[in-house]
């Protein structure tokens, strides 16, 4: 009995030896091999857009030089930089937009104008139309 757990454990250990280790960067045996571990890492055949993405964050020149499979790893790593920069590009617009905001209601104040003033324009307005259709109602009767 203890000899099956042992043999059970021990097969257990290995499997996720297996599969939690890394393998080494290169062995001076498989030097000049192409066969190895270390070119099979899955390739995908990139998109028009992921293409857009790899010339954007420069990992390519053009979309003619980018090969017809690449590495999941490159196109992971160019998305992260993709999103970095839109990401930045966007807080810049934010930015300036306030900035323009700002300018915008700095000269509406130095006018006169102010939403208090537009409000209280607006109430005396639709007053003045009130009254008038009131005025209309009554002379017709």
């Amino acid at each position: 009995m203890d000899k099956i757990f042992a043999l059970r454990l021990r097969t257990c250990l290995c499997s996720v030896r297996r599969n939690y280790c890394t393998p080494p960067p290169s062995s001076s045996g498989s030097a000049g091999s192409s066969s190895g571990p270390m070119n099979m890492s899955p390739r995908y055949k990139p998109t028009e857009f992921q293409k857009f993405i790899l010339v954007w964050t420069k990992k390519y020149k053009t979309k003619d030089e980018i090969p017809q499979y690449v590495s999941a790893e490159v196109i992971d790593r160019s998305r992260s930089q993709a999103r970095i920069k839109l990401s930045n590009v966007l807080m810049l617009m934010t930015a300036l937009a306030s900035f323009g905001a700002i300018m915008v209601g700095k000269s509406a104040a130095k006018r006169g104008e102010s939403v208090h003033q537009m409000n209280l324009d607006w109430h005396k307005k639709y007053e003045e139309e009130y009254k008038e259709k009131q005025a209309a109602g009554s002379a017709s009767k």
